[in-house]
């Protein structure tokens, strides 16, 4: 019974009950102790996803947006005080058509006769023709019978005659090409400025007209590409009858060629570029440029780039060795200390930084540690591919503008009139479009 035990049987009771509840306490405490182990472990995991996944943002943010202004002060606007102004040149002599003189006979304010004119004002006015009238020629040709040979001939240097010119051939050219537009607004262009009267269509066909003239031209910058000592590589997406494409871009010193496929795969460089070996082939760092035969020199802007994303301070280092390394390129070849700079890289890879996601520079520097300084073993190489990106954010903007291309027949005249009319200017950056683009059109036009 329980009012017959004695004060230490209840106090045994109540100590054995509270023995029991502490064993079951120190169970659930172990138990909510591993589950706050595995909560906080969780926690970390989906911080670095965090971390990495706002890197990845900005990233992707650097190629579509250009970086603000973190502090939100503005730059002035105009020129630095002191600066010299623009005054617009002086046109020559023999830009002047026409002459007027403005000379008083007598005083406007008294209306007596006036002396010599003691100086002189000359002033211009520079204007432009607008709705020049088209130029129409008339191509007559006639048949005789020979009654030797008994057929009907015709003259032997009838050239070939197309409908729609060579001057209006070049206008086309220059408004898709360097101006970008679509083939509405080209219609419309041609229409307000020259009164000419032009289909869709019939641009569409004069472009294709154009990559047959040109034909030579690109066969003659394939070879330059194949045969030159360093290429500048690079692509981008592009849009062939609403299904994903690829645009590509070869780039010397003296010629650019654009390649439309319908694939990324490296087969495309290869065949473009050829086997040439003593050559140095300058990218991004994409995998279709690693096995193609010849030196490889990665790109210092892209790896940067994802150093600063990831870890500002080793993009600071990188920084460093990057100016030193274009100090160094200004040396001869046999004067350049290339063991220093793989000395550098290796220290900058093994070295510790606080940034969470700083494995991922350091697995690309590694990846193309063998690549980085290839520059220093030749003449002229630069250690990024700018030269490549410049070639191909034109075409970019096109593809904004007009979404890229309907037919793969249009394609190919894209890529063959871009290559052709971006060598052209590449050859002569300071000569007028026109001056440059229509003695090369007559004279392909009389090869035909």
């Amino acid at each position: 019974m329980r009012g017959q035990l004695n004060k230490e049987d209840r106090l045994q009771i109540n100590v054995s009950r509270l023995k029991n509840n502490a064993l079951r306490f120190r169970s659930t405490i172990k138990n909510l102790r591993s589950i706050i182990k595995e909560k906080d472990k969780e926690i970390y995991e989906l911080k670095e996803k965090l971390i990495d996944k706002e890197a990845q943002r900005k990233e992707l943010q650097s190629y579509l947006y250009k970086p603000g202004n973190k502090d939100g002060k503005s730059l002035p606007r105009g020129k630095k005080p002191g600066s010299p102004a623009y005054h617009r040149p002086i046109p020559l002599d023999s830009a002047v058509g026409n002459t007027l003189t403005y000379s008083p006979s007598q005083c406007p304010i008294c209306k007596e006769v006036v002396g010599k004119a003691v100086d002189t004002v000359i002033k211009y006015t520079e204007d432009i023709d607008l709705k020049p009238k088209p130029l129409v020629t008339k191509h007559t040709i006639t048949r005789h019978w020979c009654s030797h040979c008994e057929t009907y001939v015709k003259s032997a240097n009838i050239p070939p005659i197309k409908r729609i010119g060579l001057n209006a051939m070049s206008y086309i050219l220059y408004a898709r090409y360097r101006l970008r537009l679509p083939m509405e607004k080209i219609r419309e262009s041609l229409l307000d400025l020259c009164a000419f009267k032009i289909s869709e269509g019939e641009i569409v066909a004069t472009l294709k007209d154009a990559e047959i003239l040109f034909g030579k031209d690109y066969e003659a910058i394939t070879i330059l590409i194949q045969e030159a000592s360093a290429v500048y590589a690079d692509e981008t997406g592009w849009r062939m009858d609403g299904k994903n494409w690829w645009l590509w871009v070869f780039v010397t010193a003296t010629g650019t060629k654009y390649v439309i496929e319908d694939t990324r795969g490296g087969g495309i460089p290869r065949n473009i570029l050829g086997e040439k070996t003593d050559r140095v082939i300058i990218s991004d760092g994409y995998g279709a440029y690693k096995n193609l035969p010849g030196d490889k020199q990665q790109c210092w802007v892209h790896l940067m780039r994802v150093a600063k994303l990831h870890s500002p301070t080793l993009y600071v280092d990188l920084v460093i060795l990057y100016k030193k390394l274009l100090l160094e390129l200004e040396k001869p070849i046999a004067g350049r200390n290339k063991v220093a700079f793989q000395k550098r890289i290796s220290e900058l890879i093994e070295k510790r930084y606080s940034e969470p996601t700083v494995e991922k520079v350091k697995v690309r520097m590694r990846n193309h540690q063998s690549f980085l300084f290839t520059c220093l073993h030749h003449e002229n190489v630069l250690p990024e591919n700018n030269t490549a990106e410049r070639a191909i954010r034109q075409q970019v903007v096109m593809r904004k503008i007009f979404g890229g291309s309907r037919t793969k027949a249009g394609a190919e005249a894209h890529q063959v009139n871009s290559s052709v009319i971006e060598t052209v200017r590449q050859r002569n950056p300071d000569a007028n479009f026109f001056d440059a683009m229509i003695p090369l059109l007559k004279k392909r036009h009389s090869e035909l």
